[in-house]
């Protein structure tokens, strides 16, 4: 039985090392596709794989906050607000394309980077937040802690700058250059670090949510708790599956000789200072 104060928690471990995975697996198939997609949007196939990356990378941030927040154990019975987690899956998708767009539409420099990770930032962070809030615990209510939400933010919006820079340095010539060795270790290498922080700004942003005891009736009747584990499971498998889906058709267009030597790069692009 609770007592009126904060409600007590524990970490999930495992859900917590998966949510790295599913992030850092994103975004290492985020890093592969930059490279499909290269930087001149006129082409029709360049726009497919730019669509298929801000799908992947949205899906697996968002994949990765929903594991990332079965990980918080309470003794209650938690509910998800269907409408609210599906917009919020939405979200991150919904931004990381026009924030891709803005990326490529130009001459590349730190004001278009930072416009692109703002875009970027704002849509992880609408995202989390509205996954948060379709987080329900019975007889609780949320305080809101400023600190960690605007330590969240910022995070969020330098992760995204970071994440974007990779995309820019790997969608351009200087990717036709290096040997695939290379190239594989540094999106591994990348996609590490991108993984990192995109549970960092999660893990920060549910640090900005205090759950307090209101009701220690309805939190008692709901003590039984509710198994999560398939709830996860599902998630885990849809994650890997859709995932495995994204490897399988690079695979298949590498077969076809549609690798990044073959795309038409941007003049502009390709021509600027950054490179």
């Amino acid at each position: 039985m609770e007592h009126s104060g904060m409600l007590h928690h524990t970490w999930n471990s495992s859900y917590i090392a998966l949510s790295f995975l599913i992030a850092a697996l994103a975004s290492y198939i985020s890093l592969e596709l930059a490279g499909r997609a290269g930087r001149n949007l006129r082409n029709a196939a360049n726009r497919f794989w730019l669509v298929a990356q801000a799908l992947v990378l949205g899906y697996g941030i968002w994949a990765m906050h929903f594991v990332g927040m079965l990980a918080f154990e309470v003794k209650a019975a938690v509910q998800f607000n269907a409408l609210l987690t599906g917009v919020s899956g939405l979200a991150a998708a919904l931004f990381m394309y026009p924030a891709l767009l803005i990326l490529h539409s130009g001459t590349f420099n730190l004001r278009r980077l930072a416009g692109a990770g703002s875009v970027a930032g704002l849509g992880i962070v609408v995202m989390h937040y509205l996954g948060m809030y379709a987080f329900r615990v019975p007889g609780t209510t949320v305080d809101l802690a400023w600190l960690p939400l605007i330590g969240s933010l910022l995070i969020a919006v330098g992760a995204s700058m970071a994440a974007l820079f990779l995309f820019h340095r790997l969608s351009g010539q200087w990717r036709t250059q290096q040997s695939r060795l290379k190239v594989v270790g540094l999106q591994m290498a990348a996609s590490a670090v991108m993984g990192v922080a995109i549970i960092g700004m999660h893990y920060t942003g549910m640090a900005a949510l205090k759950y307090r005891v209101a009701d220690e009736l309805a939190l008692g009747a709901a003590a039984a708790g509710a198994d999560t584990s398939l709830l996860g499971l599902v998630v885990s498998v849809v994650s890997f599956l859709l995932l495995g889906l994204a490897v399988t058709s690079i695979f298949m267009d590498a077969g076809r000789g549609g690798d990044l030597d073959e795309l038409d790069f941007d003049a502009a692009s390709t021509g600027a200072a950054a490179d």
